[in-house]
């Protein structure tokens, strides 16, 4: 899927893959309107006005969030950061993704230096959130993508120069299975070789623009956690927007 030339791609896609939320979000605050309109006493109408209120506003205000998350931001577009991230000479390449890969062809337009293997982790018997599911439907596995399992990835020892997960390794719900891909994911690369993990944190920025859906993300000292229980050391970080951190792990010399 190749999102450079459409407007606003990005945000359009958390609308149809996020539809059910918001669709349960609008009834609530049509209902709760209704009852702000009939109901007493004095308090309860403040306090069913200030959930509506509040619903209304995580509404626009994670729509507004995914526009300069995702289409405002480098992250798909992939002007600066890969720069900062691709060493001299690097060759092989992975990204591995979890359903739905707007990157990969981006990033082989722009690094064509790169021999860049593309890896689906989806699995439709354990993956369980809505939106994933709804994106692997609206975008079937291309033809040069490999279906893998965590625990195996079909690539030789020590044979990558760098494996990028972008907004992928979160949708791994168990600590035990995340330290396997992250077990994988050393495995493969050589001595010098690096991992980039790009994320949403579960922290006060994406709680004040997405509320209680916060919970989806990890927190960083998770994050962190599993970096060094899958065998890697402290991460060099950056932002790509206040919203998304960027994780680059590397295997020593």
């Amino acid at each position: 899927m190749n999102i450079a030339n459409s407007r606003f791609p990005m945000t359009k896609l958390v609308l149809a893959f996020n539809w059910h939320f918001f669709l349960i979000a609008s009834f609530a605050c049509g209902i709760g309107v209704l009852a702000i309109l009939f109901l007493e006493p004095t308090w309860l109408r403040a306090l069913l006005a200030l959930g509506v209120a509040a619903g209304i506003y995580f509404m626009l205000a994670s729509i507004i969030a995914s526009y300069f998350i995702y289409d405002h931001s480098d992250l798909y577009r992939l002007t600066w950061w890969p720069k900062r991230v691709i060493p001299d000479g690097a060759k092989n390449a992975v990204l591995i993704h979890a359903g739905f890969d707007p990157a990969s062809s981006i990033l082989t337009q722009k690094h064509p230096e790169l021999n860049l293997q593309i890896l689906d982790f989806f699995d439709p018997d354990t993956t369980t959130e809505t939106s994933i599911r709804t994106a692997r439907k609206l975008f079937p596995p291309l033809e040069n993508e490999t279906q893998i399992q965590l625990e195996a990835w079909p690539l030789p020892d020590q044979s990558q120069d760098l494996v990028f997960a972008i907004s992928a390794a979160h949708e791994i719900r168990d600590d035990a299975q995340r330290t396997t891909f992250f077990r994988e994911a050393k495995r493969v690369l050589r001595a010098g070789g690096k991992l980039i993990v790009i994320e949403q944190l579960r922290d006060w920025r994406n709680l004040l623009v997405f509320g209680g859906a916060v919970f989806h993300f990890l927190s960083y000292a998770t994050w962190l956690r599993s970096f060094k229980a899958g065998g890697f050391t402290t991460p060099e970080e950056f932002w790509i927007s206040p919203w998304m951190k960027a994780f680059v792990l590397s295997v020593p010399e």
